[in-house]
């Protein structure tokens, strides 16, 4: 009847009420988990080498070996975001680093090589994101044909030749120490700062997490899908520019159409293995920030243990393999094991118990709004409080009850199923 109140209605979450910091659940993040394997990798290489791992400058020379893929890592976790996956970065970084040498080949001020590089890097970004985003093919096919474009075009422009006409201060934000830690470490911490504001803290950031999850919601919400993939990668031509500075540095200040051969690999394995999701809308920047010093540290603890260039490969792409796999094998391992013990091989118990779950939490961030709610006085605020409480202990009782009623037809099932086996 329309007179009646409809009680069987879904909880809603009150998004009001802030969630609270939980140790236990904070020291099982991805990102703590990559910490752990950051220090397991360090007391390997402390173990098996110690004199030179405490030799002056290994850590930085450690550190500084992995820091010229770091600006392509931070322009993929906003491809991986949308869902898309580009693999023309390596390609679109020598590119840049084509444009800046030749205008400082040509006498050119060493800024406006600078900005030149920067500038090719976002014109390769730009017709990137114009044949996904309003052309509508996929990232991976057109980033492949625009690798081997850019690509042939170096090769064109510079045959067999090297360039070696690079601004001396390449070298030095690749190589330089300040108070012990590398100027590159610094850089690359300053930039993911910036990263992690704009990907958590902004509009831009909120939309590409819409956009990863469903492009098509995205759209009827008002979101303009093409704009943002555009801009997406021009950002990341733009970070292939500023990579280009950081591989020049580490190349002693010389370029050709060989170089950067594997970079979009590692780049994209790098995001996978700090947390982000290939299939778009998952992630966050602290995993990769962390997964580019693994890498950097594993690379050189191999070496150190004298595996060689092969077999390093395996290793790495073993490791990359078992960090994918951790997180969607621990999920599923943990609901097995939670039907098969705690609910006892009963999907409707399971069902049940995470439907009042869920209930009951709504509950509990109703009474954590309504004992912050100023509006009320004492009593208004304990009345509701306490309906709460006991709405949540019906809850939890009428679960139980059913759960129990349930299990028992289950056993008694089970009994007359094996009578009957017997029986034959």
């Amino acid at each position: 009847m329309s007179g009646e109140k409809n009680t069987n209605t879904a909880p809603v979450r009150d998004l009001t009420v802030k969630q609270g910091f939980k140790l236990s659940k904070f020291l099982v993040s991805w990102e703590m988990v990559l910490l752990y394997i950051l220090i397991l990798i360090n007391l390997v290489l402390m173990a098996s080498r110690t004199n030179l791992y405490f030799s002056q400058g290994t850590i930085q020379a450690i550190i500084q070996s992995g820091m010229d893929v770091c600006p392509l890592v931070l322009g993929m976790i906003l491809i991986l975001m949308l869902g898309d996956i580009d693999v023309s970065v390596a390609a679109t970084m020598i590119f840049a680093s084509m444009a800046t040498g030749l205008c400082c080949q040509a006498g050119l001020p060493a800024f406006v090589g600078v900005i030149a590089g920067i500038a090719a890097g976002a014109l390769c970004g730009a017709f990137n994101g114009f044949f996904v985003a309003y052309v509508g093919m996929p990232a991976v096919i057109v980033t492949i044909a625009t690798s081997m474009l850019f690509r042939g075009i170096v090769k064109i422009i510079l045959d067999v030749n090297v360039l070696k006409q690079f601004p001396s201060f390449y070298t030095v934000i690749a190589w330089t120490n300040i108070a012990g830690i590398p100027l590159a470490l610094l850089l690359f911490l300053v930039m993911g700062a910036g990263f992690v504001f704009l990907l958590h803290k902004s509009k831009f950031g909120r939309q590409l997490y819409i956009i990863g999850n469903n492009s098509t919601c995205a759209e009827y919400s008002g979101i303009d899908v093409r704009k943002i993939k555009l801009m997406v990668f021009v950002i990341m031509g733009i970070m292939c520019g500023i990579a280009s500075i950081f591989f020049v540095g580490r190349m002693g200040g010389s370029v050709s159409s060989t170089m950067g051969t594997g970079y979009e690999m590692t780049a994209i394995a790098i995001c996978v293995l700090g947390g982000v999701s290939t299939n778009g809308g998952k992630g966050k920047v602290y995993g990769p920030i962390i997964a580019t010093l693994i890498m950097a540290f594993l690379t050189y603890t191999l070496g150190l243990l004298e595996v060689d260039a092969n077999s390093r490969k395996i290793v790495t792409g073993f490791i990359l393999i078992i960090a994918v796999l951790i997180p969607n094998v621990n999920r599923q391992l943990i609901a097995n094991l939670k039907l098969k013990f705690v609910y006892k091989g009963n999907k409707n118990v399971e069902a049940l118990n995470n439907r009042t779950a869920e209930e009951v939490k709504a509950l509990r961030n109703t009474i954590a709004g309504t004992k912050k709610d100023s509006s009320l006085n004492d009593a208004d605020r304990n009345e509701k409080v306490r309906k709460c409480e006991e709405k949540i202990a019906s809850l939890q009782k009428k679960c139980r009850e059913q759960s129990n009623i349930w299990l028992a037809e289950q056993r008694e099932d089970e009994r007359k199923a094996k009578e009957r086996f017997a029986a034959k």
